[in-house]
């Protein structure tokens, strides 16, 4: 389920009502897509990881030219979004930051807060035809080009499935619509490379420095999405989703694994501290 709409926003630094108009019909955010962003949990007003989404924020406004403020502005402004919103003392709230485009090549960026989507305590995925370009200029940044995503979301919804998984141009398995994924196969856990075209997500990075604290590895692999009939257990990763077990993939039934008890702990633990 979605976010409800936020009533008030940070626009370049000032406050404002969420009804407000932000961009022109110019923008290249409008006109060509030409956009960032990033969505952060925040777990009692107290943004998570917010230094690696930044980072990852940077990378995206640097290829496609887009102007970001510094990382004191965006918290400031994240704080405020939480305060004006009453979510600063929410167990967890979510953040998002937006970049556009003027044409102008002014900064333009906004910060929303809104209670965090709700999640089923398990997911159904499903495979469908489309497919991640690796080679994409795009690949790896979080952009408004959303397209593929909403279709294929639809698509996993119509069949009554929670996620839909990409395959790359080379048929390997690449990530979700909105999340990364990891799978066992024959006891062994495996999670598709940076080099398959998936987003490089923050909870990933952190989900793979947790499989070791628990005593557990996790490989950076490839799999084809053909052999997808050989998993036998898997899970999402995202920031409001944080570690989603997966319980069918195309009807298949999965195990939830013993070691995702321990992982969602490590992982609670990481955000109590944040």
């Amino acid at each position: 389920m979605s976010s409800p709409p936020p009533q008030q926003i940070v626009h370049n630094g000032c406050l404002r009502p969420a009804s407000d108009r932000l961009v022109a019909s110019s923008d290249g955010i409008l006109m060509r897509g030409c956009g960032a962003f990033e969505t952060i949990a925040a777990y009692r007003g107290r943004p998570f990881l917010a230094d690696a989404h930044f980072a990852r924020l940077r990378r995206a406004s640097g290829i496609l030219g887009l102007r970001c403020p510094s990382d004191p502005i965006l918290l400031e402004a994240m704080k405020d979004a939480l305060e004006a919103n009453g979510l600063d003392d929410l167990e967890k709230a979510r953040l998002r930051i937006t970049l556009s485009s003027p044409t102008d090549g002014s900064e333009s960026w906004w910060v929303e807060a809104t209670p965090p989507p709700s999640h089923r305590g398990t997911a159904k995925v499903i495979t469908g035809p489309f497919v991640r370009n690796e080679r994409s200029p795009l690949a790896g940044l979080k952009t408004v080009n959303f397209g593929d995503n909403v279709v294929a979301q639809r698509l996993a919804r119509e069949v009554g499935a929670d996620e839909a998984l990409f395959a790359n141009t080379r048929d390997e398995l690449c990530e979700g619509t909105w999340s990364n994924v990891f799978v066992r196969i024959e006891g062994r856990w495996i999670t598709p490379p940076l080099d398959s075209g998936c987003l490089p997500g923050v909870t990933r990075a952190l989900v793979i420095e947790l499989f070791h604290e628990i005593g557990h590895t996790v490989a950076e692999s490839t799999l084809s999405i053909t052999q997808l009939n050989r998993v036998e257990s898997a899970f999402l990763t995202s920031s409001l989703r944080e570690i989603q077990p997966v319980s069918a993939i195309n009807g298949k039934g999965l195990d939830v694994a013993s070691e995702l008890d321990l992982l969602r702990g490590v992982y609670r633990t990481r955000t109590a501290s944040a």
